[in-house]
């Protein structure tokens, strides 16, 4: 009879084998549930407010970007931006829609006067984001003030939170473990601790604790088992606070991260000599994971410590999560950290140019990782402007916010001329952060259920009042170069037209196509459903108040000192549209933009009547309007005898403002610069097909005299549009319908009058300028004017995105003497 003998090789070799494929298959299904949660389009929105700080009568505009999460690029599909205003009782006060474009849009709130003093948040998100729990909108918080009503200054009680939270989640008993630390006072502001400490039962110090200015801070204990332990600091106050830190777990694994490394992060996991022989054959898997882009490293415990190195060029850029899961597939640890490495951050400088009279020129240059072109928004402000409490910027919303439970104490600032100091500090916030704001629960439940659709537009529903003869088609006329779309009808003579881009005030013109190709009107309805948003209220609780948004000196200043009362020779809007209509032909748009040297027209009957279209009416001016086959581009250019005979073409390269080349043509020429209602017409196609019915006034300027900071030598063109019931159908073929409940038209920026602009009032609340949209040219560069106020020094705050996903935020100071 033969011994069997036992052999230990074969026997590792075996439970290795096995190991090693029940962590394959653990990892394949982890990934496969987490790519699940994460299969659909994910997006995050920005606003960049003109200022925080608001006087009644103001107006609040901003400028809104989206972004994609998973490939850090422009959200170019979004379209529908839900924009609201709500008070501090989480009540709405406004709302209304915005079309983005290429992932940009910008828009304004007219303050109302029946709106009181105090705080409230502007939030703005798309419905596709409802779908999902970690897709949380935009939220900013601003004050309203009025100077004409004394405010209280509020009561200077000595409150605090002092808040522990063990790295990883959980204290462990008879191991190391790294505890962050946040002390904050009743506004929500960090405190500095001047001493501190960690103390056992019998009153011994066991560890001294420290915070930096903003109260952040970290500590290493090893607990032991059914001990308690007190942390008690010391604030500059003289305020002594004690708090008993969470009872240590007699079994688990504690988690520490060390950031600060150049190269790599490691992950250290420690656990107790319990917990070790429990665990000590079980496979776990370290996930470093955003957005359902997730990689794994498995392993087993081979002693009560393990470290884990993560070559920093894996990581993804921005936030990035790590989970430490069970075999089992159960997260049992977590920490948040943020990668510098591998960010498409912008780079900005500001300089000053030319001084006129009035105003001043200030160039933008910017420098990106590609050379692309940037799409700005710059707010300049007063620099002693010390109201403007913008506590994220563009960097925070979309790299580090999303990913957050709570709040972090002006996120902006670690963005701002970043070093290792402040990337250490960050990973402080992170590590007080706790767990992550992903839900392990949704998304082991798979797929998402999408309620909500990804909006394109606006629909409307459309009824045809008369019978269609043989072979006739009701065709909706657009604007672009497909001009006629050819519309199906049901059997009772209805359709639902979908994702519709037009703004209010526009007209959807429609016609009927017959037989032999002519065209009669129509008799036609046509509704657009109001604008619905998820809720009329909300909860904004999570959300710190600062006290001192309230502490505004402005009392006891006079009547005359404030600086938003309007002067007398300001006319409401009403009185505007009144006198408008008993003379109609006076010309009432022309804008300090514009010099003597245009002319304009004020678009009436007669005008209407010689020309069906704008671009006829253009080209009866002195330029000639080309419209190019092959390319589909439209071509404005100046036939004036000597001039560059410039072209404006209806590309993306008129946006950079500088030259560009006809079609054909070897030599170098000037654009003619087109704008419709202030703002630069980047896409001439945009005014294919536009009826003279709806255009209030045009100035033309040929002699390339505009006097403006672009090159405008081949002349200017300046359009203004008729604004809602005054517009007027006057064709005999076509039924033209204006738009409601639509898109809202953006403003072009005003600011208040202002009888002074040298006192305490301006400064501390006023605007210089707010420019919502600025497109950098091929050299990165961009400028504009800011009026030359009684003040010493300007500060500029510049927010922006780039074709390739490159974001910037950059603030500068500008002096004005």
């Amino acid at each position: 009879m033969k011994t069997v003998r036992y052999c230990p090789l074969l026997s590792f070799l075996f439970f290795f084998t096995f190991n090693i494929d029940a962590q394959k298959q653990e990892s394949s299904r982890l990934k496969e549930m987490y790519g699940s949660r994460f299969q659909h389009y994910r997006e995050s929105i920005h606003l960049h407010l003109n200022k925080t700080t608001f006087i009644q009568g103001d107006e609040i505009w901003w400028t809104a970007y989206a972004y994609h999460k998973k490939s850090n690029q422009p959200s170019n599909p979004t379209k529908n931006l839900y924009c609201t205003l709500y008070n501090s009782r989480g009540e709405q006060v406004a709302k209304d829609l915005f079309l983005f474009e290429k992932g940009i849009t910008h828009g304004s709130f007219k303050i109302d006067s029946t709106w009181s003093s105090g705080i409230y948040y502007i939030k703005a998100g798309t419905k596709w984001m409802n779908n999902f729990k970690e897709d949380v909108p935009f939220v900013q918080k601003i004050a309203i003030v009025d100077p004409l009503t004394k405010i209280e200054s509020p009561t200077n009680h000595k409150a605090y939170d002092l808040q522990l939270l063990p790295e990883g989640g959980h204290l462990i008993s008879d191991t190391d473990n790294m505890v962050g630390l946040r002390i904050v006072d009743s506004n929500g502001r960090g405190v500095q601790i001047q001493k501190g400490g960690v103390y056992d039962e019998e009153n011994n110090q066991l560890t001294e604790v420290f915070t930096n200015k903003v109260g952040l801070g970290r500590f290493e204990l090893l607990p032991k088992k059914q001990l308690n332990y007190t942390l008690k600091v010391v604030l500059g106050d003289g305020s002594i606070i004690e708090k008993k830190l969470p009872k240590a777990k007699n079994s688990g694994i504690s988690m520490a991260v060390n950031n600060i490394l150049e190269e790599k992060l490691v992950v250290s996991l420690n656990t107790n000599n319990k917990t070790f022989e429990a665990i000590k054959k079980d496979s776990f898997h370290l996930a470093t994971h955003r957005d359902g882009i997730m990689t794994l490293n498995s392993f087993v415990f081979d002693s009560i410590s393990r470290n884990i190195k993560i070559d920093k060029k894996n990581l993804l850029p921005g936030t990035n999560i790590i989970t430490l899961f069970n075999q089992n597939l159960e997260p049992i640890c977590e920490r948040l950290i943020f990668n510098f490495k591998g960010l498409d951050l912008a780079n900005a400088s500001v300089v000053r140019g030319k001084e006129k009279r009035d105003s001043v020129y200030l160039k933008i240059k910017t420098l990106t990782k590609k050379s692309t072109p940037v799409s700005l928004s710059v707010s300049t402000l007063p620099v002693s402007n010390a109201h403007n409490l913008k506590e994220s910027n563009i960097f925070s919303s979309f790299l580090l916010h999303p990913y957050l439970k709570s709040s972090i104490e002006n996120s902006s600032r670690y963005f701002s001329d970043s070093d290792r100091i402040k990337e250490y500090e960050l990973d402080l916030a992170m590590l007080t952060q706790g767990w992550s704001s992903y839900d392990w629960g949704l998304i082991f439940n798979g797929e998402p259920e999408i309620t909500y659709p990804f909006e394109h537009g606006v629909n409307a529903q459309l009824k045809l009042n008369s019978e269609l003869k043989k072979e006739e088609r009701l065709a909706l006329i657009g604007n672009g170069v497909g001009s006629m779309v050819l519309l199906d009808l049901d059997d009772s003579q209805t359709l639902e037209l979908t994702d519709l881009l037009s703004k209010n005030g526009d007209t959807l013109r429609f016609s009927i196509r017959k037989k032999r190709r002519g065209l009669r009107k129509p008799d036609l309805d046509i509704q657009f459903p109001m604008v619905t948003l998820k809720n009329n209220s909300t909860e904004f609780s999570e959300y710190v108040v600062p006290q001192k948004l309230f502490t505004v000196p402005l009392i006891n200043q006079s009547f005359e000192n404030i600086p938003f009362k309007l002067s007398s020779d300001v006319i409401k809007l009403e009185e505007v549209v009144l006198t408008e209509e008993k003379n109609k032909s006076k010309l009432v748009r022309k804008s300090p933009l514009m010099n003597d040297q245009f002319k304009g027209v004020k678009i009436g009957e007669k005008e209407i009547r010689s020309n069906v279209f704008l671009l006829d009416f253009i080209a009866k001016n002195g330029f000639n309007v080309d419209f190019i086959m092959q390319t589909g581009q439209v071509v404005i250019r100046n036939n004036r005898p000597g001039s560059a005979q410039g072209g404006a073409f209806g590309t993306a390269g008129a946006r950079t403002g500088g030259a560009s080349f006809l079609a054909n043509s070897n030599s170098r020429a000037a654009f003619v610069r087109v704008y419709e209602d202030d703002f630069l017409v980047n896409d001439l196609r945009q005014l294919l097909n536009v009826p003279m019915s709806e255009i209030d006034e045009v100035y033309f300027e040929r002699n390339g005299l505009a006097g403006d900071s672009f090159d405008s030598s081949a002349g200017v063109i300046r359009i203004y549009r008729k604004v809602g019931p005054r517009l007027r159908s006057n064709s005999i073929y076509f039924a033209e319908k204006l738009v409601e409940n639509s898109f809202s038209r953006p403003k072009a920026f005003y600011r208040p009058k202002y009888f002074s602009t040298g006192g305490e009032a301006f400064e501390n609340y006023g605007i210089v300028h707010w420019e919502p949209r600025l497109i950098t040219n091929n050299k990165g560069e961009v400028g504009f004017k800011i009026p030359k106020d009684n003040i010493s020094s300007v500060k500029v705050l510049i927010e922006g995105m780039g074709e390739d996903g490159s974001l910037l935020s950059h603030t500068e100071e500008i002096s004005l003497d």
